[in-house]
C-alpha cells in the first residue's frame, strides 16, 4: 500500500514558485553552473515537506537538516524505480525554506544524467578488469555488523526472522519505504565489511579462531540468503560495502539459486578487482564514490561508477532517456530507529519542476 498525502501534491510541487527566496536560490544556483554543464539536465524539485499523511504522521519527519547537510556534502543518487542498477541522476544541492503560507520544505537541484555526458572507463584510462591476486591474509573484523535494509511491506516478517536466524554478526535492521502502490520487485540491501567480500577459502585470518569463524559464517549466511530469495517474487539484492570512501555494490537479481551460487563463488575476485580499480582511478581521475557491479555472462561486470564531481562513467548503456524518467520521482523513505534514541530519519518524495537548465 502506498503512502497517500493529505495535502494537495500539486501545491507542494509548486512551493518553489510560490516562495520568492526558493525560486531565486534555484535560478541562481543553476545559472552559476558552467555552460554545457557536464552533470546533465538540471531541474528544481521539492524533496521534503512538513505536510502530513492521512494517518496524521509527518511526511518527512520534523527536522530536514540531516537531509540538507548530506546532500550538500556528498549528493544523493536518483534511481529509476529504486533499482541500484538504473541510475537516473543525482541530487546535487538542497536548502530549507518556508513558503508564504507557512509550509516548511526543502528545495533541491536534481541533475539528470544524459547520454552525451556519459564517460567510459577506457576514455579515462581505467581498465575495468585489472589483473589481481587474491589476498592470502585478512585481519579480524571484530565489532562489525550486518546492515539489512528492506521495505517491510515487500517481505513477510517470518521470512526476515528466518534470514536473521543464526546470523554470524549482529544485524542492524533498517526499514525502508519505496512509496510504491504495487511493488514489482523486492529490493534488499545488505551492508557488510569489505573484508568479508574479498575473503576466500585460501585466506589465513590473523587473529583468534573466533575471528576466523566469522568470515566462514558470513559466507554460509549469504548462501542461505540466496536460497531464501527463491521464496520471493522478483528480488534484487544489493550486497554493499565501503572501500576508501566508495560505496561498492554487487547486484544479484531473480530467484535462480544456481546462478547466485556462481556469483558468490566469483565475488572474492570481483571485490579485489573493484578495490584495485578504485585505487587506480584515484591516481588519474576524480575519486569514485559509487561503483556498481552486475553478474552477467558468468562474471561480475562493472556497470557504472560515479565520481566525486557527479559525473558518471560506464561501458554499458545504463542510462534512461530523460523523457522516460517520471516527473515525480520517489527517492524512498528511510526510517532507521537506533536503540539509544529511537531517532527517525525520513526522506519524502521528490517532485521535479519545469526544466531549469542553464543554456
Amino acid at each position: 500500500m502506498d503512502n497517500k498525502v493529505g495535502k494537495n501534491e500539486e501545491s507542494m510541487a509548486f512551493l518553489i514558485d510560490e516562495t520568492p527566496e526558493a525560486k531565486t536560490w534555484a535560478e541562481q544556483y543553476v545559472a552559476a553552473q558552467p555552460s554545457g554543464d557536464r552533470l546533465g539536465r538540471l531541474v528544481s524539485a521539492v524533496i521534503w515537506t512538513d505536510g502530513y499523511l492521512e494517518d496524521g504522521k509527518p511526511i518527512g519527519g520534523s527536522d530536514p537538516s540531516v537531509i540538507v547537510n548530506e546532500i550538500n556534502e556528498q549528493g544523493w543518487p536518483l534511481l529509476h524505480g529504486h533499482d541500484p542498477g538504473l541510475p537516473a541522476g543525482r541530487v546535487i544541492a538542497a536548502r530549507a525554506f518556508t513558503s508564504p503560507s507557512g509550509d516548511r520544505f526543502v528545495a533541491a537541484i536534481l541533475a539528470y544524467y544524459e547520454s552525451e555526458h556519459l564517460l567510459t572507463f577506457a576514455a579515462l584510462g581505467a581498465d575495468p578488469f585489472p589483473a589481481v591476486a587474491l589476498p592470502t591474509t585478512l585481519t579480524t573484523i571484530d565489532g562489525a555488523r550486518i546492515q539489512f535494509v528492506v521495505d517491510r511491506r515487500d517481505v513477510a516478517e517470518s521470512w526476515l526472522d528466518a534470514v536473521f536466524k543464526e546470523a554470524p554478526l549482529s544485524v542492524e535492521r533498517v526499514d525502508a519505504s519505496y512509496n510504491a502502490a504495487d511493488s514489482l520487485k523486492e529490493l534488499i540491501r545488505v551492508g557488510l565489511p569489505y573484508a568479508a567480500l574479498v575473503w576466500n577459502p585460501l585466506v589465513k585470518t590473523i587473529g583468534e579462531q573466533a575471528g576466523k569463524d566469522i568470515y566462514a559464517g558470513i559466507q554460509r549466511w549469504l548462501q542461505k540468503l540466496w536460497m531464501k530469495m527463491e521464496e520471493l517474487r522478483d528480488p534484487v539484492v544489493d550486497i554493499q560495502a565501503q572501500y576508501h570512501g566508495c560505496a561498492v555494490s554487487f547486484l544479484l537479481r531473480g530467484r535462480d539459486v544456481e546462478q547466485h551460487y556462481a556469483a558468490h563463488a566469483a565475488l572474492s575476485a570481483a571485490a579485489v578487482q573493484a578495490a584495485k580499480l578504485i585505487d587506480r582511478f584515484e591516481e588519474h581521475n576524480p575519486r569514485l564514490i559509487t561503483l556498481v557491479y552486475e553478474f552477467e555472462q558468468s562474471r561480475w561486470i562493472p556497470s557504472y561508477g560515479v565520481m566525486t564531481d557527479g559525473r558518471i562513467v560506464s561501458d554499458r548503456g545504463v542510462l534512461i532517456a530523460y523523457e522516460q524518467v517520471p516527473k515525480s520521482l520517489s527517492m524512498g523513505l528511510l526510517r532507521q530507529e537506533k536503540e539509544e534514541n529511537k531517532r527517525q530519519r525520513q526522506v519524502f518524495l521528490s517532485y521535479a519542476e519545469e526544466d531549469t537548465r542553464h543554456d
